[in-house]
């Protein structure tokens, strides 16, 4: 009689856990459903739909990313990125070149690669860095310090695991960093501090690291669903801050794209280069054709 009720309660157990796992698909279901539904829904609004953008022609989209404490004087490029993304493989490469690397500058002769930009803006660093790396620059985006954090803002801030306690003041170069070690939320300023941090031993690369590090998550945060709805939105306010040839239509066609790379295929590289001393002046001196042959090989590698 017992085994009977035990045998007839455990079936009904398992009929109820059926159900249970048997709507949780349903619901599931129902919800992609609803999120593709609304993702059209947005595309068709904001006129780009269907897939008017050419971005997923392209084999891979190579983006150069500068940021600097001035556009409209071409101040410092403070911070160059070579991103690259591949529509069919779905990865995605960020490559950063330090300031200091001594590079050819067309017309300029071998210099620090971040001169390229105070010689000849946006054109002239991207010819430099094309030629630097071997690959062609479909498109660019030069923000400014303003511009950056207005992004961080936007997305509501970004969760950081700070590393150490960073402190450090230039009142006369207008420099003020004061951070906590940490996991916490930092908003555009304190982001800004925290990638602009170089006075410890690691100097530029140090900095370099927490530019990726940060750069992750920021990606991150804008290929989630909230803030794809927030692209029209950061793209207009962003206008004073930021120099770009991406339209609108590549811009969320970007996004979209960034959604479908898996997080496991973005890989996070630094240029390198040997510290030199030529005329008193420094500079890291980099093997051009291992360059080259790196970034080949990382872009070309899952093709």
């Amino acid at each position: 009689m017992y085994e009977n009720n035990l045998r007839k309660s455990i079936r009904r157990n398992k009929k109820r856990e059926l159900k249970k796992k048997k709507e949780k698909k349903i619901i599931l279901i129902m919800l992609s459903v609803l999120l593709l539904a609304g993702l059209f829904f947005l595309l068709e609004y904001f006129g780009i739909f269907p897939f008017s953008s050419d971005i997923m022609s392209y084999n891979r989209v190579n983006i150069l990313i500068v940021g600097c404490d001035e556009i409209e004087n071409h101040g410092r490029a403070d911070t160059i990125v070579f991103l690259s993304i591949s529509p069919k493989t779905k990865d995605a490469l960020i490559l950063s070149i330090p300031r200091d690397i001594r590079v050819e500058i067309p017309g300029r002769g071998m210099d620090k690669i971040n001169h390229a930009y105070a010689f000849g803006g946006e054109s002239l660093l991207s010819e430099t860095v094309s030629s630097f790396l071997d690959v062609p620059i479909h498109f660019y985006a030069v923000a400014d310090f303003n511009g950056f954090v207005y992004i961080i803002d936007e997305l509501g801030g970004v969760e950081i695991d700070v590393e150490k306690e960073m402190y450090y003041v230039d009142k006369a170069g207008g420099v003020e960093i004061n951070l906590h070690p940490g996991k916490q939320i930092l908003d555009g300023e304190k982001a800004l501090q925290y990638i602009r941090f170089r006075y410890d031993r690691l100097g530029d690369l140090g900095r370099i690291k927490r530019q990726q590090k940060l750069a992750l998550v920021v990606i991150k945060k804008m290929i989630s669903f909230d803030s794809i709805i927030k692209i029209p939105q950061i793209s207009e306010g962003m206008k004073g801050y930021i120099e770009t040839n991406i339209d609108a239509r590549d811009t969320v066609a970007l996004a979209n794209l960034f959604r479908g790379v898996n997080q496991e295929k973005f890989r996070v590289e630094t240029v390198q280069g040997n510290p030199v001393y030529i005329e008193g002046i420094s500079y890291l001196e980099p093997n051009v054709k291992e360059v080259q042959q790196r970034v080949k090989s990382l872009i070309h590698g899952n093709e």
